[in-house]
């Protein structure tokens, strides 16, 4: 991925490309931010940018050295992670890195050496590595990607450049999954639940073949508008009895994060600030419309409902009983507005 193609890291690009462009480029980075949100695309990036020799100082992403480097093969882009017992980065990859950055590039024009989880490096590692972050041989640069800065060693972070990678918002991630042919309607509904990261937007995607988050909503909604409460005592006991133990507490908090999604909606167009709303067409904005009605005061306490049996999924109550609370407040809500 060249620095060009990065989605939703504005600040992080600018500060990359212009390090470039000024010969400012520091020797040890500190990608932060959550995960999935192109922490590792840019240090591909980065290494593109200093290699291309067809588009130098940006990188074209079409030659065979950002095919290699794009790929995971370059030689002088090597990646490292969790390899030891409990998904931690020992000292024998520590000592690996510390052995690269002290060598000279085997082709290209500067190595990145990506270290990905940083933060997973344990006390052996980390302390391995003080000296190398501190003076590598010219032309190797470190990037340390975490989505936890903090677990690192302060002295760790004091020898890298701080370069932060934010949360990309609905309309980036819809515009990442068009980039990568995501039907509409799967990618609505993935891009809502993914809280910001393309990774898990994209991961979401493909359990939900069939947009089946997207039909659970809508029985639901139907449980909940209907006359009578027999259907919310059906809805609530196929849910825990579809996918029992983990899987099924799983799909619930989907369900959970998808109608929260609707219901503040619901608020924005009510309070009438549609430009806050995430849902796009479809479904999705018919239903948030509808609710709409119901005014500011009746949604905040519906979606007070919602926080409340999403905190008592977390806390291991009955999924057949948080699940009937929720409904009964939401039809309470509705039938005050009727």
């Amino acid at each position: 991925m060249r620095l060009a193609d990065l989605i939703g890291q504005d600040t992080a690009r600018t500060a990359l490309l212009r390090a470039i462009e000024h010969g400012h480029l520091a020797h040890a980075y500190l990608f932060d931010g959550p995960p999935g949100v192109g922490k590792r695309g840019a240090a591909q990036g980065l290494a593109m940018a200093l290699n291309c020799t067809t588009a130098p100082g940006a990188g074209c992403g079409a030659c065979e050295i950002c095919r290699r480097i794009d790929t995971g093969i370059h030689p002088d882009v090597p990646s490292f992670g969790p390899s030891g017992p409990g998904g931690q980065i020992v000292i024998d990859d520590a000592r690996a890195v510390q052995a690269l950055a002290r060598s000279r590039p085997h082709e290209a024009a500067a190595r990145v050496i990506v270290i990905d989880d940083a933060d997973a490096m344990n006390p052996n590692a980390a302390n391995c590595l003080l000296k190398t972050l501190e003076e590598p041989l010219a032309r190797n640069h470190l990037v340390l990607c975490s989505s936890a800065p903090e677990r690192l060693l302060p002295t760790i972070r004091s020898r890298t450049q701080h370069v932060r990678f934010r949360p990309l918002a609905v309309a980036e991630l819809r515009e990442l999954a068009r980039r990568h042919a995501i039907p509409d309607a799967r990618a609505e509904i993935a891009a809502v639940l993914a809280d910001g990261s393309a990774a898990r937007m994209f991961a979401l995607a493909t359990e939900d073949d069939d947009g089946a988050a997207a039909q659970t909503l809508a029985a639901l909604r139907a449980a909940v508008a209907s006359p009578n409460t027999a259907p919310v005592f059906d809805f609530a006991a196929a849910q825990a009895s579809d996918k029992p133990g983990k899987a099924g507490r799983d799909e619930l908090a989907r369900l959970m994060g998808l109608a929260s999604r609707l219901y503040r909606d619901a608020i924005a167009l009510a309070a009438g600030a549609p430009e806050l709303a995430v849902l796009g067409g479809g479904s999705g904005a018919s239903d948030a419309a509808a609710l709409a009605t119901l005014g500011v005061e009746r949604l905040n306490r519906a979606l007070g409902a919602i926080v409340s049996a999403q905190e008592a999924l977390i806390a291991n109550v009955n999924p057949t009983l948080a699940i009937e609370r929720l409904l009964i407040a939401l039809k309470k809500q509705e039938r005050r507005a009727a």
